[in-house]
C-alpha cells in the first residue's frame, strides 16, 4: 500500500487528483488535508510515502508547510512534491535548502502524477 497525502485548499482540484490516481491504482491510501495546518497535524501523526502540496493556500504557503514538517518527512523518507502555477523562480529559491523537494508546474499534465506513483513503486521494488 502506498500512502499519499494531498494538501490542497481547492476541493475540486484535491478531489479530482484523488479520483484520477485511484482510477489507475488500487493499492493507494490517499488522505487529504484542506490546508497547511491540517497537513502538519497529519504528517506529525502518520507516515506518508508521497506528499503532494499546493503552494498557494490561504492559511500558509506550501513551502512554509514543508519547512515546518521537513524533519519528519526526511525521517520517513517521504517523496515531496509542491506545485504552483505562478512564481516558479521564487518557489525554487524558497525551497533551495530542501533538495529533496521537487517543484512542479501546476499546469503539468495529470499523467505526471500517475508517473510519479509508478516511479515510487519501482524504486521500492528495486530496494
Amino acid at each position: 500500500m502506498i500512502r499519499i497525502l494531498l494538501v490542497e485548499d481547492d476541493f475540486g482540484v484535491r478531489d479530482n487528483l484523488k479520483d484520477f490516481l485511484e482510477f489507475f491504482f488500487d493499492d493507494l491510501e490517499i488522505e487529504q488535508a484542506i490546508n497547511g495546518v491540517e497537513g502538519i497535524k497529519l504528517v506529525r501523526e502518520k507516515k506518508y510515502d508521497i506528499l503532494i502540496t499546493d503552494q498557494m493556500m490561504p492559511d500558509m504557503k506550501g513551502s512554509e508547510f514543508i519547512e515546518r514538517t521537513i524533519d519528519k518527512l526526511r525521517k520517513d523518507n517521504t517523496w515531496i512534491y509542491i506545485y504552483s502555477g505562478q512564481l516558479m523562480n521564487e518557489l525554487h529559491k524558497e525551497l533551495s535548502d530542501f533538495q529533496e523537494v521537487r517543484v512542479i508546474d501546476k499546469l503539468t499534465n495529470p499523467i505526471f502524477f500517475k508517473e510519479l506513483v509508478e516511479e515510487y513503486r519501482q524504486s521500492q521494488m528495486a530496494s
